[in-house]
């Protein structure tokens, strides 16, 4: 099992078990808010769902040990008209020899050097959320996605981590950061992709749809009413590497590729974001503080567990 590098992530680990336990027995759903910054997140035991909304935007995490998935949408406050729906899963990483040598990876063309790993093969550890707070007013929530195991062999130094940010001076969007060591590299100079795939589910349908109006420019890709930007550097060790990226459209999904060089046996770091270009119109007032549990007890007993208030003096 891979160790979480944050200590309060370790305390939340620990104790987490048994507070799901309880609430799979009780089968209910835990909410929590805070006053004054539009800040909501759920945990969803039966359905292994987490929500976090802003005044902006919404977005739902599956959290059952399967692929990453974000869904996220623009807060409805009306009711009408339904917002598009925007799903992003995670799914593979991609050793390979850029063959054409155009700096990024390009399905079909380039070598791949070993067999591709399927993020459906890892078991994902889910954090649990954290949030940042000033004077009583939580200014950022944060959750990790981090390895916990590859079903089968050759990776056992493996490390990966998705780490998700949400800060209430940026409520329209979520940042990411991607954290990636002890990869097995076949060769001493192919680089990595990694492969996500965005999905567009316009409202009342159940079908998913590549996104449209696709734009590019300074590294972001806006479509639909969306967008995903990254930085064009990434950090391996104390070492600023090259970022590139490419879309492959598919029917029913663009596929995107983020390529990191070589970074040796390094720990690379990389801050993408995605989020909403237009923001809905913010909830009006101040949210209060609800706990919505079949019994009172349990319900402070997992939310003490379950959500750890990190404050800032």
């Amino acid at each position: 099992m891979k160790e979480m590098k944050t200590p309060i992530i370790n305390r939340v680990a620990a104790v987490a078990p048994y507070c799901l336990a309880l609430l799979l027995l009780a089968s209910v759903s835990v909410t929590a808010a805070t006053n004054g910054t539009g800040f909501t997140w759920q945990y969803d035991a039966p359905h292994q769902q987490v929500t976090l909304t802003t005044e902006d935007m919404t977005v739902r995490v599956t959290t059952g040990g399967e692929v990453p998935h974000f869904l996220f949408w623009a807060t409805n406050t009306t009711g009408t008209p339904a917002p598009v729906t925007y799903h992003v899963q995670f799914h593979q990483l991609i050793e390979f020899n850029d063959t054409n040598d155009d700096g990024t990876y390009t399905p079909g063309t380039d070598i791949v050097a070993r067999p591709i790993l399927s993020l459906a093969a890892i078991r994902w550890n889910f954090s649990g959320f954290i949030t940042d707070q000033e004077d009583d007013t939580t200014t950022a929530v944060h959750f990790n996605f981090t390895l916990e195991e590859v079903q089968g062999p050759g990776y056992d130094d493996l490390f990966v981590q998705l780490r998700v940010h949400m800060n209430a001076s940026s409520p329209d969007e979520l940042k990411f950061d991607i954290v990636i060591s002890g990869w097995p590299w076949a060769y001493p100079d192919t680089s990595l992709a990694l492969r996500w795939d965005l999905m567009v589910q316009l409202p009342g349908q159940h079908t998913y749809q590549h996104a449209h109006q696709t734009h590019y420019e300074n590294r972001t890709c806006s479509f639909d009413g969306a967008y995903f930007s990254y930085r064009n550097t990434a950090n391996a060790g104390n070492t600023e590497v090259p970022v590139n990226s490419s879309i492959d459209e598919q029917t029913d999904r663009t596929r995107f590729y983020i390529v990191y060089p070589h970074f040796s046996d390094e720990t690379l770091e990389h801050d993408p974001t995605i989020g909403l270009v237009a923001p809905t119109t913010p909830i009006p007032g101040d949210l209060v503080v609800l706990f919505v549990v079949g019994a009172g007890a349990l319900a402070c007993g997992v939310i003490a567990a379950f959500i750890i208030v990190r404050r800032r003096n």
